[in-house]
């Protein structure tokens, strides 16, 4: 599907440890597309921070952002942004690098289990229905805990497990069993004014769907939620961009009549036409 107002919310360019292309090449790409404009997302992984130099990844980021806003200031809504991981693993850094600059949106995450291992390292296909069940739980949990801090714009990647459960390795795996914990935190996102994200990167990959489910937005708004952002989550020029429309039509059939962007932290709604 094509829409003319297509922006797109998540995209990390090589500041981001698997980041691709420069921020020079991303705008020309999308200059090319003919989107709007993106929100430049560099990864900030709490649980890593040191190890992997976020604080000057971040740094160098932001210059690169301002570098090709006055290049392309005329044709490209260019939007500096961070994709925080792991925020509750060290708190105070989070907080620290979100004042360290002056963000349009700020995007949390939670990649990996209270105990440490990723959620893309697991072998589901190896693990009883039971032991699955716990470390969906105990994910959901821990995801609960973060939609308490209050210092984000938009909640990434809600349902990341589903991404590696549901594999070709893996039969089939609803998550349905931790919906009232999903509830509670979506509650809390409306509660708060935040956004919840609609990732299309999945649909790229052996899952071929959009994430969250249409009936997670759904669920969302009816607890009152109002914003939602789409977003390619890019690591390269190559996925700039890619199935916005469909990601956009999703966020439609859910019941909501626009998508947003986040500027200097505040949403700015794109009306769907």
């Amino acid at each position: 599907m094509y829409y003319q107002k297509r922006f797109d919310g998540h995209v990390h360019s090589d500041c981001s440890p698997r980041g691709v292309h420069s921020m020079m090449s991303l705008c020309e790409q999308a200059v090319n597309r003919g989107l709007m404009g993106f929100a430049v997302t560099d990864c900030c992984d709490c649980d890593r921070f040191d190890e992997m130099q976020f604080a000057e990844r971040v740094r160098e980021s932001v210059y690169c952002v301002y570098k090709a806003r006055s290049v392309f200031e005329d044709s490209l809504i260019i939007l500096n942004g961070i994709e925080v991981g792991q925020p509750l693993d060290n708190i105070g850094k989070a907080d620290k690098i979100i004042a360290s600059a002056p963000f349009d949106m700020v995007l949390a995450s939670v990649k990996k289990y209270p105990d440490g291992r990723k959620v893309s390292d697991i072998s589901y296909s190896e693990l009883s229905e039971n032991e699955i069940i716990k470390f969906m739980e105990s994910y959901y949990k821990h995801l609960l805990e973060m939609s308490n801090w209050v210092n984000f714009d938009v909640l990434s990647q809600l349902t990341l497990p589903m991404r590696y459960v549901n594999s070709e390795s893996a039969p089939y795996f609803s998550i349905r069993h931790c919906d009232d914990i999903i509830e509670m935190i979506l509650k809390k996102l409306a509660e708060n004014g935040k956004a919840l994200e609609v990732n299309t990167s999945a649909l790229r990959g052996k899952l071929n769907m959009i994430l969250p489910p249409v009936r997670y937005l759904r669920m969302f708004r009816e607890l009152g939620g109002e914003f939602v952002t789409v977003g390619s989550g890019s690591h390269s020029c190559g996925s700039l961009g890619a199935d916005l429309g469909e990601g956009i039509a999703l966020v439609n059939e859910a019941g909501f009549s626009s998508y947003c962007y986040f500027e200097k932290r505040k949403p700015v709604l794109i009306k769907i036409d």
